[in-house]
């Protein structure tokens, strides 16, 4: 029987903490610079995006827990261990690492240790455990890593996808990323856990303010971590220590509210993207008037996601005088209009190419931010209007595009975005790209 979901939950977000700070490791010693180089810290992946050992690293962390806690489930993650097993070095420095912080991280429960969860292993055996277990082995770290690299999402059951980290690219620059893990069944994400270890919000007092850029790095803790369970709405926790004993306490994110007008809205989008038609997103938002574009750029795509969730209005108000009693009462009114609606994001992604072509679009790009979205009051649909589907592979082969809005706008952007699809020649497979 499936542990009740509270308390998955809390496992998942203890097993995303251990990974992110395996990554927070390896980010001190990155370069930008690419190698094939066994001893360097990144490699290239056939797309050419870089692969680090923090993605192996935490990766393997991610599976140690969940393979232990929820053996009868199936897993799907980014990587798989055919690097490591062609290059012997690199293997053993990944394990190392993974080694590293499984002991640290369990010198560092404290408060924070498991209540006593007996498991019902997937042998028939049981075992009992208070703590995160790691890999025994290195030949049961290259198991893991496969088992989830090679791992295929269905229509049913409960799986698990997981990205150890979103956004390598900026990663090795010392900006955002992400590590996220989502649990799925029969295709709809029910529980997510993001965690954004380099994020530090300059207005963070009430939990969530501050603009989501590059640059917003947390160089006193380890960023933001957002969890939820699907109709319990999103969770916020800001990691105050760069090495943190516990999660600390969590709070509820409020509900976005729609802006006043379209205008008001901020794209969010990443102009190095290959994958997207950048020219689409940006017609539609000077049809509006919802310039610059994009308001947001961002390179990991779970980064993405925290700006429609996180990213504080960043309209100053003027000072109209009056005593201060009125100020006060005045600021602490605008205070909390920000508060509920502070969010006034929107992102678009239409996928390059003919309609109807295969999805590019990975699943762990995905999963858990949009539930985290979602249970904001965000609302996401393909730009058929259809809902996201996470059974159809390793792929969102079930969907084109996407459009993720506040609900109350988000109507009105599908419309726009689906006018200007349907006047574009190369999208309607009569022209050239």
């Amino acid at each position: 029987m499936p542990l009740p979901l509270p308390l998955t939950k809390h496992i998942a977000e203890l097993t995303v903490l251990r990974a992110a700070l395996l990554t927070r490791r390896v980010m001190t010693s990155v370069t930008t610079s690419n190698s094939s180089s066994s001893s360097s810290s990144a490699l290239t992946k056939h797309d050419a995006t870089p692969v680090t050992k923090a993605d192996f690293g935490a990766q393997a962390l991610l599976m140690a827990s969940l393979r232990s806690f929820f053996p009868h489930d199936s897993f799907v993650g980014e990587e798989d261990a055919e690097a490591l097993r062609s290059d012997s070095q690199l293997a053993e420095a990944v394990y190392a690492l993974v080694k590293e912080a499984c002991s640290d991280f369990k010198a560092q429960e404290g408060g924070e240790k498991l209540e006593s969860i007996i498991i019902n292993n997937a042998d028939g055996s049981m075992t009992t455990t208070t703590s995160l277990p790691g890999p025994a082995s290195l030949e049961e770290m290259l198991e893991l890593l496969d088992l989830a690299g090679r791992g295929q999402p269905g229509p049913r059951g409960r799986f698990w996808i997981m990205d150890p980290v979103d956004g390598t690219a900026s990663f090795l620059r010392g900006q955002q990323y992400a590590v996220s893990l989502a649990l799925v069944e029969d295709g709809r994400e029910v529980l997510g856990v993001v965690c954004y270890p380099n994020l530090g919000l300059d207005n963070d007092n009430d939990g969530g303010g501050g603009i989501v850029a590059e640059t917003s790095v947390d160089v006193h803790g380890c960023g933001v971590m957002l969890s939820s369970i699907r109709g319990e709405g999103t969770d916020y926790r800001r990691l105050l220590s760069t090495e943190p004993t516990s999660l600390g306490p969590a709070r509820k994110l409020d509900r976005l509210s729609p802006p006043a007008n379209l205008a008001a809205l901020r794209f969010v989008d990443c102009l190095a993207s290959k994958s997207s038609r950048l020219d689409i997103a940006e017609g539609v938002a000077r049809q509006i008037g919802a310039l610059p574009f994009p308001g947001v750029d961002l390179w990991s795509s779970h980064v993405r996601y925290a700006a429609l969730m996180l990213g504080d209005d960043d309209d100053d108000d003027d000072d109209d005088g009056g005593n201060e009693d009125e100020q006060e009462e005045e600021q602490e009114e605008e205070k909390k209009k920000k508060k509920k609606g502070r969010n006034r994001h929107v992102m678009i992604r239409v996928p390059v190419g003919a309609r109807g072509e295969p999805s590019r679009a990975c699943v762990w790009d995905h999963a858990s931010s949009q539930l985290l979205y979602t249970e904001m009051g965000g609302k996401v649909t393909d730009l058929e209007g259809r809902e996201m589907d996470f059974g159809r592979g390793r792929t969102l082969a079930g969907n084109w595009g996407l459009v993720a809005a506040p609900e109350g706008v988000h109507g009105e952007v599908l419309r726009l975005v689906r006018e200007w699809i349907e006047r574009d020649p190369v999208i309607r497979g009569v022209g050239a790209a």
